[in-house]
C-alpha cells in the first residue's frame, strides 16, 4: 500500500467535502424485522486512505451495504481509494461502475470521484447519480478521461445515497451494492479528436471508379465527440456512413452524427439512430452542387445528447463505431452537366409532337437514379394539339444496373407524381386559387383518397414552382406490402382532353424522406388512342350518356344476352374504385393504398327509359355485367354501378324535372360484386344469419365474368321510381388488375313483381307482395287506390 503520496491529498480535500462527510441524518426506509447485521466500513476519507478494504482495485468487485449498522441507519456514506498506476496518461481511462443488483432499492445511487485538478486544486473529477424513483435501479457508470502527471497519485471515491429530500436520505441494509473499477488506455486510436481543428483526417484512396476512406473509433467518455475530415470537389457525390456493429447489447449512447460544409459554419445533414438499438446504422449521399462548397469536409460522430444538447451522452468503453466516405462522380446522366433536373424549370423534356396516339414515335422513355439526398429528377413530355380525347400511359421501373453503395437504411418513400401546368391569364394568385378550387381547371376526385386533397392543394398553391401545378397522378411506394413489390403500382393511365394547342405533361420521381440507392430506373410514357366507344359518346366536344329503354322479359334471373337488353363499352383510364374497406387500407391490383387519380376511372353513362305500366307499377329489375378476360386468363376488373333513379312522388317533380335519388337509407346507390353472404332490402331484422344468401352470383366462363344480380337480392324497380320514368346507370372499373382494355356488356331488363327465391330445403320464398293500402278521395267525387309493401329496394339493412 502507497501512503507517501497520501498526505497531499488528505491535506488539500476542500471543506465543503468534509463537512459533507460529517452530515448525517435519520429518515429513509425502516427495515423490515430480521434486516441481517450491517458490517460498516470505510465511513471517511482517513479510512478510505489507510484501510486495506477500502482500496478499489481495477477487476476486483466489491460489494457493501449503504447503511449505518446502528440505528438510525441512515446517511450512511462509504468512502474507498483508487491508486493510479504507473504509466497513467492523457489516453488513460478510469471506469468506476456502481450498480444494486437486486430489483428494487430505496437508494438513489450517488458516486463520486475525487482528486487533483487541473488548477492544481483538489475536488470532484466526476458525479453520476440514479434517480430511478419507482422503477428499477440503474448502474451509475463513470469512464473518466485522465490527463498526464497523474500517475501514482491517489483518488477517492464516495459512495452515498442521492435523496429527493435532502434532509431525509435513504439506506438499504438488505441488499448490497456492487462497486467496480477498470484502468484501460482508450480504445479510440483517433484521439484527441473532439474539436474541428483536431479532426483525424480521412484518406481517400483509389478503389475502382471511386474514393475510399473509413475509419474506427469509440465513444468511450460521456459526451465524446469524434471529428474526421475529407475533402471534397465540385460534382461529386459523398456517401457517409455510420454504423455500429451489433454485440448483443445496447449501446450507453444513441449513436449520431453531423455533416458540416467546408468552414464549420452549416450543417449539411445529420441523423440519430433509435432508441433500444443494438448497435445502429446511419447514412447519408450527397452532391457538391455549389462553386464554395469543395474543400474541407467534417463528418461529427456523437452519442444523442436530447434537445439542445441538455442530456448525457454515456460513454462506453466497449462499443466500437466505424466510418466509412466514398467520394463518387455522378452516374445520372441529366445530372452530370448543369444545372441537372431538379427542379421543374429544368426537366428533362422529350417531344412528340410529330407523332400520332397510339403510331410510331409515340412512345418515350427516361432512364434515371435517385443517387443523392436530395435527389429531384422532373421529366416533361410535349404532346401535339389533338381534336379528340387521348391517353397518357405512364411506368415506372426499378433496375439492377448501378448501386455502388448500399440504399439508405431508412424506409424508403419513392413516389411519382404526373402534373400539367395551369394559365388562367389573370394573376398568378388567380391561377394558384383556380388550380385548388375549380375541378373545371384542374380535375380532381377525392372520392377514392381522401387524404389526396393536400397534396393537389400543395402543388396548386407551391410558390417555387413555375407557375400552379395540377395533379393528375400520384404513385406512393408501399413498402412492406407483398401487394406491391418493385414498385409494381407506379404506372397508370391518365385522359387527355382535347387541346387545341401543344400541351406539356410533367413527371416528378423523387423520395419522400431521405432514401436512395445510386439504382436506376426507367420512366416509360406513351401517347395512345382513346376507345372508339368512348369517342362515340361525345356530343358537342363534351362526352353524353347513352340514352336506351329498359326492355321487358319473362326471363329470370338473367336477361337475354340480346342488343334489345345489351349495351357495351370499355374503361380505359384511372386507376379503378376499391368498394372494400380493406382494399382501401392496404391497396389492391394496380392501386396502392396511397396512390391518387384525378380520374379514378372512366365513366360510362347510360340514361335508361322506363315502362309506363298500370298500377300497382313495381317492377322486377333484372342486371348482369360481364367483364371479357385477358390472354392470360385474368379479368383486368370489376364493375361498380352508380344508379340515380328519379323520384316521381317527390313534390318538386313534375312534367320535364328530375327529383334525383342517388342514395339509399344509409349511403350511396352503388352496386358491385360481393360474395359473402349479407342482408338483402326485404331480409327480417331478427332474420339469422344462417338465413343470409349472397346478394350476387358468379359465373367464371372460359373468356369472360359474369355477375348476376341473384334471386335473394328480389332485384326491383320500385312504384315511385317508374312514375319518375328514368334510371341512369354510371358504370366504372373496380378492382382494376390491370390497365389492358377490355370489353364489357351490360345487361339490363324489366319483368314482372314479386318474383321468387330458393332457400335451405328446396322450396321457395316470394319477394315482399304488394298489398291494399286503402284508398284516399281524388277530389272529383272518386278514390284513388293506394299500395302498400311491394318494392323497396333502396333500403339499406
Amino acid at each position: 500500500m502507497r501512503t507517501d503520496a497520501m498526505p497531499t491529498s488528505v491535506r488539500l480535500l476542500p471543506f465543503a467535502l468534509l463537512v459533507l462527510a460529517a452530515c448525517s441524518s435519520g429518515g429513509g426506509e425502516t427495515p423490515d424485522a430480521g434486516t441481517p447485521v450491517v458490517e460498516d466500513l470505510c465511513n471517511s476519507r482517513e479510512e478510505a486512505l489507510t484501510r486495506p478494504e477500502c482500496e478499489l482495485k481495477p477487476g476486483e468487485p466489491l460489494e457493501r451495504f449503504l447503511a449505518l449498522d446502528s440505528e438510525p441507519r441512515a446517511g450512511d456514506q462509504d468512502w474507498y481509494r483508487i491508486v493510479l498506476p504507473p504509466g497513467t496518461n492523457a489516453r488513460t481511462l478510469l471506469n468506476v461502475n456502481g450498480t444494486y443488483l437486486a430489483s428494487s432499492t430505496a437508494v438513489n445511487l450517488s458516486v463520486t470521484i475525487l482528486g487533483p485538478l487541473p488548477d492544481g486544486k483538489e475536488g470532484s473529477l466526476a458525479r453520476k447519480e440514479d434517480k430511478h424513483a419507482q422503477g428499477a435501479p440503474r448502474p451509475v457508470d463513470i469512464v473518466l478521461p485522465l490527463r498526464d502527471g497523474l500517475e501514482n497519485q491517489t483518488l477517492l471515491v464516495l459512495v452515498q445515497d442521492a435523496p429527493d429530500v435532502p434532509s431525509r436520505p435513504n439506506f438499504d441494509a438488505r441488499n448490497k451494492y456492487r462497486l467496480t473499477v477498470r484502468i484501460d488506455q482508450n480504445p479510440d486510436a483517433q484521439e484527441p479528436n473532439d474539436t474541428h481543428e483536431t479532426a483525424t483526417p480521412l484518406v481517400l484512396t483509389q478503389s475502382g471508379e471511386m474514393l475510399m476512406g473509413a475509419s474506427t473509433g469509440y465513444l468511450a467518455t460521456d459526451n465524446d465527440v469524434d471529428h474526421y475530415a475529407f475533402d471534397l470537389a465540385e460534382g461529386k457525390i459523398a456517401y457517409v456512413h455510420v454504423t455500429a456493429p451489433d454485440l448483443d447489447a445496447v449501446p450507453n449512447w444513441r449513436l449520431s452524427y453531423e455533416l458540416w460544409r467546408p468552414g464549420f459554419t452549416e450543417k449539411e445533414d445529420e441523423g440519430v439512430v433509435l432508441p433500444q438499438v443494438r448497435g445502429g446504422e446511419l447514412a447519408t449521399a450527397r452532391k457538391i452542387k455549389k462553386a464554395e462548397l469543395p474543400g474541407h469536409w467534417t463528418l461529427v460522430v456523437k452519442g444523442y445528447r436530447g434537445t439542445n444538447d441538455r442530456d448525457t451522452a454515456q460513454g462506453d468503453l466497449t462499443q466500437p463505431y466505424e466510418v466509412e466516405v466514398r467520394v463518387l462522380e455522378e452516374e445520372d446522366a441529366q445530372d452530370r452537366t448543369a444545372p441537372g433536373n431538379d427542379r421543374a424549370q429544368e426537366a428533362t423534356t422529350r417531344n412528340l409532337v410529330s407523332a400520332t396516339p397510339g403510331g410510331a414515335g409515340s412512345s418515350v422513355s427516361f432512364t434515371g437514379r435517385l443517387g443523392y439526398i436530395p435527389d429531384r429528377d422532373w421529366y416533361s413530355v410535349r404532346l401535339p394539339a389533338f381534336s379528340t380525347p387521348t391517353l397518357l400511359r405512364y411506368r415506372l421501373v426499378p433496375l439492377e444496373t448501378g448501386g455502388r453503395f448500399p440504399a439508405m437504411p431508412v424506409t424508403a418513400s419513392r413516389v411519382v407524381h404526373v402534373f400539367t401546368l395551369i394559365a388562367t391569364g389573370g394573376p398568378l394568385s388567380e391561377s394558384r386559387e383556380s388550380c385548388a378550387t375549380d375541378a373545371a381547371v384542374c380535375p380532381r376526385d377525392f372520392s377514392e383518397n381522401p387524404d389526396a386533397r393536400g397534396l393537389v392543394d400543395r402543388f396548386c398553391r407551391r410558390t417555387d414552382l413555375p407557375a400552379p401545378m395540377c395533379l393528375h397522378s400520384s404513385r406512393e411506394e408501399a413498402v412492406g406490402n407483398s401487394r406491391f413489390t418493385a414498385l409494381s403500382n407506379f404506372r397508370g393511365v391518365i385522359p387527355v382532353p382535347a387541346h387545341d394547342a401543344a400541351l406539356m405533361y410533367y413527371f416528378l420521381v423523387q423520395d419522400n424522406g431521405s432514401w436512395v440507392d445510386d439504382k436506376d430506373y426507367r420512366l416509360e410514357v406513351s401517347w395512345d388512342v382513346e376507345d372508339a366507344d368512348e369517342l362515340s359518346r361525345y356530343v358537342n366536344g363534351a362526352e353524353a350518356p347513352l340514352a336506351r329503354t329498359l326492355a321487358s322479359t319473362t326471363a329470370f334471373p338473367s336477361p337475354p344476352d340480346t342488343a334489345e337488353f345489351s349495351v357495351t363499352g370499355q374503361l380505359s383510364h384511372g386507376h379503378g374504385r376499391l368498394r372494400s374497406g380493406t382494399d382501401r387500407i392496404n391497396g389492391l391490383g394496380v392501386r396502392g393504398p396511397l396512390d391518387y387519380d384525378a380520374v379514378p376511372s372512366d365513366v360510362d353513362s347510360y340514361v335508361f327509359d322506363l315502362p309506363s305500366v298500370p298500377p300497382p307499377e313495381d317492377r322486377t329489375w333484372l342486371l348482369q355485367w360481364e367483364v371479357a378476360k385477358l390472354a392470360d386468363g385474368g379479368t383486368p376488373h370489376g364493375l361498380a354501378l352508380d344508379l340515380t333513379f328519379c323520384d316521381g312522388d317527390a313534390t318538386d317533380a313534375g312534367v320535364g324535372t328530375c327529383t334525383p335519388v342517388r342514395t339509399g337509407n344509409r349511403g350511396p346507390l352503388t352496386l358491385g360484386y360481393r360474395s359473402d353472404a349479407l342482408r338483402a332490402w326485404h331480409t327480417p331484422s331478427n332474420a339469422g344469419t344462417s338465413s343470409l344468401q349472397s346478394l350476387y352470383q358468379l359465373e367464371d366462363r372460359p373468356n369472360s365474368t359474369v355477375v348476376t344480380l341473384a334471386p335473394y337480392a328480389c332485384g326491383c324497380l320500385e312504384r315511385r321510381f317508374i312514375r319518375g320514368g328514368t334510371l341512369r346507370v354510371d358504370v366504372t372499373a373496380s378492382e382494376r388488375l390491370d390497365y389492358e382494355r377490355v370489353n364489357y356488356t351490360l345487361r339490363t331488363g324489366h319483368g314482372d313483381y314479386p318474383q321468387s327465391y330458393p332457400v335451405d330445403g328446396g322450396t321457395t320464398v316470394s319477394c315482399p307482395v304488394v298489398t291494399d293500402g286503402g284508398t284516399t278521395p281524388d277530389g272529383d267525387g272518386g278514390v284513388i287506390q293506394n299500395y302498400a309493401g311491394g318494392c323497396n329496394f333502396t333500403y339499406q339493412p
